[in-house]
């Protein structure tokens, strides 16, 4: 299951705690942690993975706070703006296959109490039938700032807007309302299926947008000029309001919205009272944050005072809704609502500790790994003197290493980069002084990124991988019956199980780089990790997958590298596919028996004929078959498969046989596409046939050599070496039996164990790999 969390609101309500740069649900007022941290924590057990939707001025503070979470994989969405909820929602779940579970959180809530995890268990069992879960929490008293959901049981009966005083009152009465807790659980699918029926306009342009996104590693950016033509609609008014599939868990836990300053007292929080003193007071709340300062409260009744290291407000308890209108009130004033003393970056943080015309002092806090990459002051000095952690400081090109107590001059017009090249943050103390000392001063020398290796961090010498899963409605149980794959599809179709394609990306799941994408995980250990082969290539190049095809897939036909550049902007699609098992009967289609026309082709899509014209191949386990993209084909039911493919996900379906998935939609079709690209020439079906290596130990074949990719099947019964070097990494999978992976020389006897469906990413370097065990590995390289 998957937790999409809700991230993206402003910071006036809680100012002057949160600001306009660092909105609520980041403050810290638990105890030593945010509410969006603690929200997180709470679903670790439920969910594998969290894709977080924020606003893109806030992705620096998202990643600052995730990295108290070690091993977890989280993806971003970024909006420039805001749509509200459905556009949040369905363009978070069309990264995923429908059979996927997605549970809905906001960042601003806080809950406690032991029935939360049985009310999400409760929920997802729900999901899997098909239903559209919410959750309601108890009326304690009449709101108006919440939405209300009533119930005949967990029947939703309707879902109701905010309403006024009066009606509010009259639902506190009723006893069949419920608060809308703003949480939600159900399949993709069933959401996506429901979003079609009622709102088309709204889903269509989502999709639009959706095709239109940027990726880059976890990150998926939308645009403003993407996201204005989306209608801004809540998901309660677009879906929950009409649905007929709508249910509740009525919900016991405590729960909590954080709306105001008001909110806080009610919230329980643990937070340090050594630096204030309430005297005989009444109903009046202190939250103190300056370590510097005390607060006295002295015979105050209905207050309420919040104390900053820059900022102090004190008003009525009850008023501080009012917060907007001063802001408003008040735009000369504006900097100290917008901003407060931490400012995120790239590369860490930066605490304002003193601020004056003609000097700042600043404490800077760079991520291990990470660089405040080249630039320049044109009317200010830097005096840096570092706390802890090692830096390496390079000034007008030359380089040093420093840890702490170093002090550093940087004179005005001076070039300087400073890298963070130890295990832990590197801290140091800023003092600028000059005519302008302020944050614009900055002219940036053009960079580039710096991989780990570069920094000195020494890459590991492999790192097992974690599959993606597709629910094509063709696949099978196969995947997770033989090879264990853990997945709660009803169906697994194909396991993407070496990919960086954004499609479906698989994740690290061993060293210090557990939890990130594979994208992510090739960017820090930069191009010298794919091999000089992979350097002059965009995008990674290799996909390696297994297929359960239960039934016959579609007939289809793949573009070769120039078409596909131009028309989709990814690589082409040459494949190769390896028996693994198949029954008696089963095939594959591969090619036109004779030479045919596109008049011909065409015709046979509207007859349901087009199979008569292609070559029918009996298969046998241990075969393997190499498809050159522009040959249309289909895999045969019955069939279980290794495919090795050029990084592309670009597939024209020319027939599908006229099914429908289980939401009763036909899968779309390509056909002017598919024509285009497609070889209307007899086909020879090709079979690599190469020289078999046999020893006692191991026997090894070729599968399949050509440009993209080589391809070998390795039978161990005991020991094989794999030389590294430093032309390709190298895809390890296992798909029988067992074995150990163990790196000699340059490795420190670095080992991993394997079974049968484990993938492993080996990157290029000069070094030695002993594969030992009894099984079958498909190694693959470039």
């Amino acid at each position: 299951m998957k937790c999409l969390v809700l991230a993206g609101g402003r910071g006036d309500r809680l100012w002057p705690l949160s600001r306009k740069n660092y909105p609520k649900q980041f403050i810290s007022i638990q105890k030593d942690h945010s509410i969006f941290q603690e929200t997180i924590a709470r679903n670790i057990p439920f969910c594998d993975e969290f894709i977080i939707v924020t606003n893109k001025e806030y992705q620096f503070i998202v990643e600052n706070q995730m990295k108290a979470f070690q091993g977890i994989t989280y993806r971003l969405v970024l909006e420039e703006v805001g749509r509200k909820t459905t556009a949040a929602i369905v363009l978070s779940c069309l990264q995923f296959p429908f059979s996927e579970l997605m549970f809905v959180v906001a960042s601003d809530h806080l809950i406690d109490g032991p029935t939360y995890k049985d009310d999400v268990t409760k929920a997802a069992e729900l999901a899997k039938e098909g239903w559209l879960i919410t959750f309601g929490m108890d009326i304690r008293k009449p709101e108006t700032r919440f939405g209300y959901i009533r119930c005949q049981g967990e029947d939703v009966v309707s879902f109701i807007e905010k309403p006024d005083a009066q009606t509010a009152a009259s639902y506190f009465q009723a006893g069949d309302y419920l608060i809308n807790s703003g949480m939600f659980l159900f399949r993709v699918g069933t959401l996506i299926q429901e979003i079609r029926k009622f709102y088309p306009w709204l889903y269509n342009s989502c999709e639009a947008a959706f095709y239109m996104r940027k990726v880059k590693g976890r990150h998926t950016f939308y645009p403003a000029g993407v996201l204005e033509g989306i209608q801004a609609v809540p998901i309660e008014k677009s879906v929950f309001e009409k649905t007929g599939k709508g249910k509740v868990i009525h919900s016991s836990f405590q729960w909590q919205d954080i709306g105001s300053l008001e909110d806080l007292s009610l919230t329980g929080i643990q937070r340090d009272e050594s630096n204030q003193i309430v005297y005989e007071s009444r109903n009046t709340t202190v939250l103190n944050q300056s370590a510097r300062q005390i607060v006295v409260a002295n015979n105050l009744e209905d207050i309420t005072i919040i104390n900053t290291e820059d900022a102090v407000y004190v008003g009525r308890t009850g008023e501080s809704e009012k917060l907007k209108d001063i802001m408003r009130e008040n735009p000369e004033e504006q900097h100290y609502f917008d901003q407060g003393r931490v400012i995120y970056k790239p590369w860490g943080t930066y605490e304002l500790l003193n601020v004056n015309p003609m000097y700042v002092v600043r404490k800077v806090v760079v991520t291990e790994g990470k660089t405040i990459y080249a630039h320049q002051h044109a009317h200010r000095t830097e005096h840096w003197i570092l706390v802890c952690g090692r830096a390496r400081i390079i000034l007008e090109g030359v380089e040093g290493e420093y840890g702490a107590n170093d002090s550093i001059e940087v004179p005005r017009n001076t070039t300087h980069q400073i890298s963070n090249i130890g295990n832990e943050p590197l801290v140091f103390m800023e003092i600028s002084t000059g005519t302008m000392v302020e944050e614009r001063d900055l002219i940036s020398i053009r960079s580039r990124d710096l991989t780990e290796a570069e920094l000195g961090y020494q890459t590991e010498p492999f790192v097992r991988l974690l599959p993606a899963f597709k629910d094509y409605l063709w696949g099978g149980t196969r995947l997770r019956d033989i090879y264990g794959k853990k997945c709660d599809y009803e169906i697994i179709a194909e396991s993407w199980e070496l990919s960086a394609h954004k499609e479906g990306q698989s994740i690290v799941a061993s060293g210090r780089h557990k939890g990130l994408l594979f994208s992510e995980y090739l960017d820090r250990i930069g191009k010298e990790g794919w091999g000089w082969k992979c350097q002059p290539l965009e995008r990674f190049p290799l996909l390696v997958k297994l297929i359960d095809a239960r039934e016959n897939l579609s007939v289809q036909v793949h573009p070769d590298d120039a078409y596909a550049l131009e028309k989709e902007n990814e690589y082409g699609k040459n494949e190769m596919w390896y028996i693994l098992q198949c029954e008696p009967d089963s095939c594959i289609y591969c090619g036109f028996r004779r030479d045919v026309t596109r008049e011909e082709v065409e015709q046979a899509v509207r007859d349901d004929t087009i199979l008569s014209l292609l070559n029918r191949v009996p298969i046998r386990q241990g075969e393997a078959f190499f498809i050159p993209a522009g040959t249309v084909h289909a895999i045969g039911r019955g069939s279980l498969i290794c495919e090795i493919q050029q990084s592309s996900n670009c597939t024209y379906r020319l027939y599908d046989y006229k099914r429908k998935d289980k939401y009763g939609n036909y899968r779309e079709l390509h056909l002017d596409k598919a024509l285009a690209v497609m070889d209307y020439n007899r086909y020879e079906v090709q079979r690599f046939d190469s020289e078999t290596i046999e020893t006692p130990a191991y026997v090894c074949h070729i599968l399949s050599r050509c440009k993209y990719f080589e391809c070998i099947s390795c039978r161990l019964h005991g020991t094989y070496q794999l030389e590294g070097d430093g032309n390709s990494f190298y895809s390890v999978l296992c798909v029988q039996g067992e074995a150990s992976l163990r790196c000699g020389e340059g490795g420190n006897g670095a080992e991993l164990a394997m079974k049968a469906g484990d993938s492993v990413f080996i990157p290029a370097g000069e070094r030695k790999f002993l594969l030992e065990g009894d099984g079958e590995l498909i190694i693959t390289h470039i």
